[in-house]
């Protein structure tokens, strides 16, 4: 089975998984950007957490199964189904006070958040080259996005809460990555998100269109795509080298909002899109340096 072979500190290939599976929720973005022009955004989480569930389920096998060792464990992966579940509520409340690039400059704090999480409670030690590749990504971030510094204490502070929601949930991961399945650490998180959502939605529900029915599945496959790689990537690489992937998130956002939205990239976004490049460079040259003593 694909979970009994995976290797743990495979730096390199956890990071490489990182990035596809950010540029996985990036393409989920801008579907869901589409999609909730008609329909509420519960519905939208509804049913692409739906099909999401479907398509891990078709997996089942090669995945490992569905497999949680203790109570204990599970009890730790529905943790990490309502930590993903506020990381999603506590965002959008910011929103509602605050703008987007604000909101999104306090939220591309959690890789700093779970490289310090990390040294704490995995007592990890992340070498001067990923402080470094982290420092620059956010200093990426703070170009391209460009707060303009008057924050709402309230909602500044949720926003922080989201960032902290989104890095407990990575470090648990990594905690206890060998004593359930990927397809386990999948379902049950997103299944949480489905039930909430679902209690939650409208009673103004609308049904999809044909169209819509594919964009739904769309969303749904590449949520999947996404934890899955997300899942396996913090299985496999520490977090501190995962960390810094997540600021490439932002470079699939330009680019897709560019071919898609024809918002043409400036050169502001263009400065910042670099320092994000150079930090995933030098995160993964890192990764590259502290395998090689291992494996000679």
């Amino acid at each position: 089975m694909v979970f009994q072979k995976i290797r743990n500190d495979n730096n390199v290939a956890g990071y490489l998984l990182a990035f596809l599976g950010f540029a996985s929720f990036s393409g989920m973005d801008v579907i869901s950007k589409k999609l909730v022009e008609t329909h509420s955004l519960s519905q939208v989480l509804f049913i692409s957490g739906i099909f999401t569930l479907l398509f891990a389920s078709v997996l089942a096998k090669p995945l490992g199964g569905f497999r949680v060792e203790t109570t204990k464990i599970l009890f730790i992966i529905i943790g990490r189904g309502i930590m993903s579940v506020a990381m999603i509520w506590l965002t959008l409340f910011a929103l509602t006070r605050m703008p987007l690039a604000e909101v999104y400059s306090i939220r591309f704090a959690s890789p700093a958040l779970t490289v310090l999480l990390a040294l704490f409670l995995l007592k990890e030690s992340p070498s001067h080259l990923q402080w470094l590749s982290v420092a620059l990504g956010f200093m990426g971030i703070v170009v391209i996005l460009k707060p303009q510094g008057n924050l709402e204490t309230i909602a500044a502070s949720v926003a922080l809460g989201a960032a902290f929601a989104q890095s407990i949930s990575i470090i648990m991961v990594r905690a206890w990555r060998t004593h359930s399945t990927p397809l386990a650490d999948t379902l049950i998180p997103v299944g949480i998100l489905v039930a909430i959502t679902g209690v939650f939605m409208p009673n103004g529900y609308i049904p999809p269109t044909y169209r819509e029915w594919g964009l739904y599945a769309a969303a749904g496959a590449l949520l999947a795509l996404g934890r899955l790689c997300l899942t396996y990537s913090i299985r496999m690489a520490q977090s501190s080298v995962i960390a810094p992937v997540q600021y490439s998130q932002l470079l699939w956002g330009l680019l897709f909002g560019w071919l898609l939205f024809s918002d043409a990239p400036t050169p502001t976004l263009l400065a910042g899109a670099a320092l994000i490049i150079l930090s995933s460079t030098i995160g993964i040259w890192d990764a590259r340096q502290r395998r090689e003593p291992r494996e000679s």
